[in-house]
């Protein structure tokens, strides 16, 4: 019976009001109630109309507070405004009493204590209007009470309605024990619901792969989840006070005090990416060896009733190391991209320079050879013609020669074949090859060699072509009048091999990128020197195949100082291209050499 009228009110509820259903609980229990006190009332009415003949005024007000409920009841299911409908409600309440109280003494009356169940009735509904509206129409009731007291319209009370005294007393009594359960079912329910909701929290919080942090005003941690472990390899408790911001990284500290401080005293939300010491205990890692993570923390302040609790931000932590790696390795690569189109525009200004220049030379020099004025030329001048053709020629093949090797070293592909070769000999030839050049140039060339040297393991063809690319670089970026000096000599298990020169020098600036393909120190398209930049890229190359050393020293205007360092046992296997060690020449420093003879070439 009863669930078929929960399903009769259901259907009466407005559905615009319903925005939840703990909303449409709200409307069919008050419902249920007026309906019920409604209906009960108007069902004695034809009986004490019955039993007492003609109503007075106040029998009449009586009458029609009991039908009043209904009306609430009408105005609920057709507007669903429970607000309209609970004050006609209150009205109803308020003005039954006023009914009773005046006819059972007015001001005296007992029964005007029950004007205190109308505010206390108004508390179910949760909301402080509804309770404000109840006082109000208690007042008034009371009031009027007083008002009808003293204006004498307030008779003596029947006799019957003496009597009927304990009568209306229990029915009060008993309408504040109601009230009095009501609240006590109300306060269990929201206990039990406070309950479940704080295991559904904590039950989330425990599953929730993110860390979430309590902090009160200071930054110190009041509460932290289960994943403080797998974060931070730390138990929750420990992160407990400061102890989350000791694992932070010494260096993000203050970027992570500042965002808790912007949380909770600036906008309300910050953001931080910071990194933390994580300490593995798992099963097959290391213990006690902190590794760097990094965490991303979004932190909010909470409102008041978190703060009563000593909480005043709340923080989700996220570990993001694989994405900054990922974001490292974007960003590497956009850089070797860059940097490669840069090599690839340098390229093919320098390559287009130094191939279009010889080119030109065959070209234009064959085409006299063989055209009709090769007639009128003498033999002296073919010759001459035929010599730059040639010249040009054995440059083109050096510079595909050169690129050829940057390609091998690079990719790897390049080997080297280890056999027991004379160095003071190979120094001599290198020598004897470049004598020319800087005969030509009025610079003197000078070789320098430590006694007994000892017999070195390596490549003879790319040792050569180290000498004869640093000794070449030496003698073409040299003024006449200058210097260059080749020194020899051994140092233990390694054989020291410098070329000095005392040239135009290389900035400080331009010394960290020597060794790139393609760099030349402030080169450009009509520079006055010429060559690929690709030389000394090929020394790196073929002195890492070695298992050596490479270092320069040089400073503008002083000169330059290329010292290769080679291990006379060879090496086992080959090596990648060593790094260049550069360090600026002091201007007051001149070639000094301790090498007990010397040789000019």
């Amino acid at each position: 019976m009863m669930t078929a009228v929960r399903a009769q009110v259901a259907a009466m509820v407005h559905p615009s009001a319903l925005p939840n259903s703990l909303e449409r609980m709200r409307h069919e229990r008050f419902m249920l109630t007026r309906l019920a006190i409604g209906a009960g009332g108007l069902s004695l009415v034809p009986a004490y109309i019955a039993w007492r003949g003609r109503l007075d005024s106040f029998e009449t007000l009586m009458l029609m507070a009991l039908g009043l409920p209904l009306l609430a009841v009408f105005v609920l299911s057709r507007t669903g405004r429970l607000d309209a409908a609970h004050c006609i409600s209150a009205a109803a309440l308020t003005l039954l009493i006023v009914a009773l109280a005046c006819m059972t003494g007015g001001a005296t009356s007992p029964l005007l204590l029950w004007l205190a169940a109308v505010p206390a009735q108004a508390m179910f509904l949760g909301s402080r209007p509804y309770v404000a509206r109840a006082s109000a129409l208690a007042a008034i009731g009371l009031g009027s009470v007083v008002a009808l007291q003293s204006w004498g319209v307030v008779g003596e009370p029947a006799p019957w309605i003496v009597a009927a005294m304990p009568l209306f007393a229990a029915v009060a009594i008993l309408h504040a024990l109601l009230i009095a359960a009501a609240f006590l079912r109300r306060r269990d329910d929201e206990v039990r619901e406070h309950r479940a909701s704080d295991a559904r929290a904590r039950l989330m919080l425990e599953h929730v792969g993110d860390l979430v942090t309590w902090h009160d005003l200071g930054g110190a941690v009041v509460f932290a989840n289960e994943a403080a472990r797998a974060l931070t390899g730390s138990e929750p408790s420990q992160l407990h006070g400061k102890g989350l911001f000791e694992r932070v990284h010494i260096a993000d500290r203050p970027l992570f005090l500042k965002a808790l401080s912007d949380a909770a005293h600036g906008p309300g939300r910050a953001s931080a990416c910071f990194r933390v010491l994580f300490i593995a205990n798992r099963p097959g890692e290391p213990a006690g060896v902190p590794t760097v993570r990094w965490l991303e923390l979004n932190a909010r302040r909470i409102d008041q009733a978190g703060a009563r609790f000593g909480a005043a931000v709340v923080c989700v932590t996220r570990d993001v190391t694989d994405r900054r790696v990922h974001d490292e390795e974007r960003e590497r690569h956009h850089a070797e991209a860059v940097r490669a189109s840069d090599v690839k525009g340098q390229f093919l200004a320098t390559v287009s320079h130094e191939l279009r220049t010889p080119l030109n030379a065959i070209i234009g020099f064959s085409e006299m050879l063989s055209g009709d004025l090769a007639s009128g030329l003498d033999a002296e001048r073919r010759k001459e013609y035929a010599t730059i053709i040639h010249d040009s020629g054995h440059h083109l093949l050096d510079v595909v020669n050169t690129l050829l090797d940057v390609s091998k070293i690079e990719s790897g592909a390049m080997t080297i074949e280890q056999a027991p070769l004379d160095v003071a000999k190979l120094a001599e030839d290198c020598c004897s090859l470049v004598a020319l050049k800087a005969q030509s140039g009025q610079v003197t060339l000078e070789r320098v060699l430590g006694p007994d040297l000892p017999p070195l393991l390596g490549d003879r063809r790319a040792l050569k072509q180290v000498m004869l690319n640093l000794l070449s670089n030496a003698v073409k970026f040299t003024r006449p009048g200058g210097r260059v000096t080749l020194a020899v000599v051994r140092d233990g298990g390694m054989i020291d091999l410098s070329i000095s020169d005392t040239g135009i020098g290389i900035a400080a600036a331009d010394l960290p990128r020597l060794g790139d393909p393609f760099f030349q120190a402030k080169s450009s398209y009509d520079r006055a020197y010429d060559g690929t930049g690709l030389g000394l890229s090929v020394v790196r190359g073929l002195v890492g195949l070695h298992g050596g050393t490479l270092s320069i020293e040089s400073a503008p205007g002083v000169g330059t100082r290329v010292a290769v360092r080679l291990p006379l046992a060879g090496i086992a296997a080959a090596c990648e291209p060593v790094r260049i060690a550069t360090h600026a020449r002091a201007p007051r420093r001149g070639l000094e050499t301790k090498q007990p003879f010397r040789l000019t070439a």
